[in-house]
């Protein structure tokens, strides 16, 4: 089957829709961290995302389940869900512990980055200087925030190192996508890989639950009140199930891990301003300085190679030819 065509714009404006349910996300887990067992939190999300897909494909005559064809597209789609799943949102929830649900936001905001780096190790792909001065502005911009003396931890903490292990595990989905994507697309739908993707993440999480003997009673917090209620939906159904879905095929539609990453420059903006509303947490000036330094050094970093100039070829001209 041949490889259909990118449509970078489009998958660009999907991918920016998802990166407003994300940033909401961290927030909304903010409602619920620290009142039920991080371990459980994460099932539940995830058990609700994949409940929701069954929904679908018991009740949608136009969505059928794909099965799996082979090991390597099981073992794919497992990879992409635990990591971008599992490991992202176990992470975070550790890390509200630490520090504040905006700065968790501006944390995944800087995704690009190490996607970036990703890229770099594994394609041997050279950043140019305009993305290396947009990684040094974004560190700066982090810093601003961790040193704010409204943090109830000052400077860098444990809760940012937490925030740090649950970006990579979205770069590695990320990656995975970006350079087998569109292969899996050609014999899964987006609903499809979403489902096995969800599931493998609510498995992971259920064998590390049992492992560690986490506290499953505690999810009777999720049903307490209509704010928990909502929060967690929002988890499994918005901020997963759907957003994930929109994700892949932005990420198909643009074929460019890198390129589809730099939709979260809104993250973390997105994530503060929500953490306001929804959370009470403090917006001070020098927070927003950090978030809009972060933000800045998102947009060089998409745009900055536009201004590079480009190297310019001379033909060759044959003398004997010319003479």
């Amino acid at each position: 089957m041949s490889k259909p065509a990118p449509n970078k714009s489009l998958g660009l404006t999907i991918a920016l829709v998802c990166a407003a349910l994300w940033g909401a996300s961290f927030p909304l887990g903010g409602v619920l961290a620290g009142k039920l067992d991080p371990v459980v939190l994460a099932i539940a999300r995830y058990a609700i995302a994949t409940l929701g897909f069954v929904v679908l494909f018991m009740f949608s005559k136009k969505h059928t389940l794909k099965k799996i064809q082979n090991k390597k597209d099981g073992f794919l789609l497992a990879a992409a869900g635990v990591s971008a799943q599992a490991v992202f949102f176990y992470f975070t929830i550790l890390a509200y512990e630490y520090t504040s649900s905006g700065e968790i936001g501006v944390i995944n905001g800087m995704a690009p980055f190490l996607t970036m780096l990703a890229v770099f190790v594994i394609d041997k792909i050279k950043p140019s200087a305009p993305k290396v001065f947009a990684v040094v502005l974004s560190l700066i911009g982090a810093g601003v925030i961790a040193y704010d003396p409204s943090n109830k931890i000052q400077g860098l903490n444990l809760g940012h190192l937490f925030a740090l292990f649950g970006v990579l595990g979205f770069v590695t989905y990320n990656y995975i996508l970006g350079k087998f994507g569109s292969d899996l697309n050609s014999r899964y739908d987006t609903f499809s890989s979403c489902f096995y993707q969800f599931a493998a993440a609510t498995g992971a999480l259920l064998v590390v639950g049992l492992v560690t003997g986490a506290d499953f009673s505690s999810a009777v917090v999720l049903v307490e009140n209509g704010k928990h209620i909502g929060s967690i939906l929002a988890l499994g159904l918005l901020c997963s199930g759907i957003a994930y879905a929109l994700w892949e095929v932005a990420t198909l539609k643009t074929q460019d891990a890198v390129i589809t990453t730099m939709a979260l420059n809104v993250l973390p903006l997105f994530a503060m301003i929500v953490a306001y509303f929804l959370l009470g947490e403090l917006m001070t000036l020098q927070k927003l300085a950090g978030v809009v330094t972060v933000v800045i050094a998102l947009c060089i970093y998409t745009v900055g190679d536009r201004f590079t100039k480009k190297a310019v070829i001379e033909p060759v001209v044959d003398e004997k030819a010319a003479a």
